[in-house]
């Protein structure tokens, strides 16, 4: 497993000193620390390695000005490229996850320990976000509310969640 994280996507240049817009930022990704090395490229595996001078977080997008990147030209050459940091980089928002690390975790029952199922999807609404529990019977779509999920397990990809009456019939 990777010690990097995708963070975005740089999508234009802003204003003439080789400042960048990234896109697309994880909601659970509060900054990222100054004065550290980042990975730019369309996969980390293929990425260049930079210095940052800052990343500055604004909704889901960011400003970012790279050390080595000091014109719009250099700044244009790394669009639509990702942008990689290391996790121990990363100022997290407590109890908020990315995607990825909620796809595929196990669903069990907060009281039973009964296995329910796997999440494979997740919609980002306006009031909270939901997981698509899918049961072996039908998916189930969970609000990520604190009356329903009750432990995430990110190492174990472990969810326990509480059965309200009447959840289990959601079904789509």
């Amino acid at each position: 497993m990777s010690d990097y994280l995708l963070v975005g996507v740089i999508v234009k240049t802003k204003g003439y000193k080789g400042e960048m817009i990234v896109i697309d930022i994880p909601k659970a990704i509060e900054n990222i620390r100054e004065n550290i090395k980042v990975k730019i490229g369309y996969s980390e595996q293929f990425a260049m390695e930079f210095n940052l001078k800052h990343f500055k977080r604004y909704q889901k997008n960011a400003n970012l000005k790279l050390k080595e990147i000091n014109s719009d030209t250099e700044a244009r050459s790394l669009k639509e490229h990702g942008l990689f940091v290391k996790k121990e980089d990363i100022n997290r928002k407590e109890n908020v996850y990315i995607d990825h690390e909620i796809a595929g975790c196990k669903v069990y029952d907060f009281q039973t320990e009964e296995f329910l199922g796997e999440i494979v999807d997740i919609l980002e609404l306006p009031a909270n976000d939901v997981w698509i529990l899918k049961t072996d019977k039908s998916e189930i779509p969970l609000p990520v509310i604190d009356d329903v999920i009750k432990s995430v397990d990110i190492t174990k990809k472990e969810i326990r969640i509480e059965v309200m009456e009447g959840l289990m019939d959601l079904g789509m």
